[in-house]
């Protein structure tokens, strides 16, 4: 069911004051002028992709409840890690010669993110790489993106406080979910299960995108 013109309102102004507690951080963490843009492009783009799927994803909006800025935060969080394998996926395509490399140089940029949020932990650093190891292997062998899609789907809810997977018993890559379901591992399939919010979850996810590429545009002219 399509939220209210209010709903929508607040969950907005929610998503701007986070985002803007979060580049008040980043001003102080990042003095050099050039990374900051960069990751302020992915902080735009991560705000407006979980602002889109609490308003778009009934499960996700289910789990947010009424919503306040910690969940706000835990879900710029994600997205913005999201857009950051978007732009590694994309350095890969050209330069795979120097994937060793741009290896590296995405778990200095994934820490560098976490310490925003004020957790950079290897087990936070080793949960983005999960995320980004199931990406890469639904993109070879599962095209339709369901299995990230449900795993993001998951996520989202945990940073609203709902738990749906049992992630200290999940091999990654997942290749198939059925297999979760038999061990046991999934505590509550129902956020992660329809297709229309993983539907939902990529148009958002396409938004913020959208809206990382547009922000680094805009700021190279300046």
């Amino acid at each position: 069911m399509p939220l209210s013109e209010s709903e929508n309102s607040r969950i907005h102004q929610l998503f701007e004051a986070a985002f803007m507690q979060l580049n008040e951080r980043l001003h102080e963490l990042v003095p050099d002028e050039d990374d900051r843009r960069f990751y302020t492009a992915l902080l735009a783009g991560g705000k407006v992709a979980a602002s889109a799927v609490v308003s778009r994803c009934e499960g996700v909006n289910k789990a947010w409840g009424d919503g306040n800025e910690e969940k706000a935060l835990a879900l710029i969080r994600l997205f913005t890690l999201s857009m950051l394998s978007q732009c590694y996926r994309w350095l890969d395509e050209v330069e795979h010669h120097r994937r060793e490399e741009l290896n590296t140089a995405r778990k200095v940029a994934a820490s560098n993110i976490l310490q925003l949020f004020g957790d950079d932990s290897d087990n936070a650093i080793t949960d983005f790489l999960n995320i980004d190891i199931q990406y890469n292997y639904d993109l070879k062998h599962k095209r339709h993106l369901i299995h990230i899609g449900s795993i993001l789907l998951a996520k989202a809810c945990e940073a609203c406080g709902h738990k749906c997977i049992d992630w200290d018993r999940v091999s990654f890559p997942v290749k198939e979910l059925e297999s979760l379901t038999r061990a046991g591992v999934i505590i509550d399939p129902e956020p992660i299960r329809s297709a229309y919010d993983i539907k939902a979850l990529w148009l958002s996810h396409a938004a913020g995108v959208q809206a990382m590429v547009k922000y680094h545009e805009e700021q190279a002219q300046v």
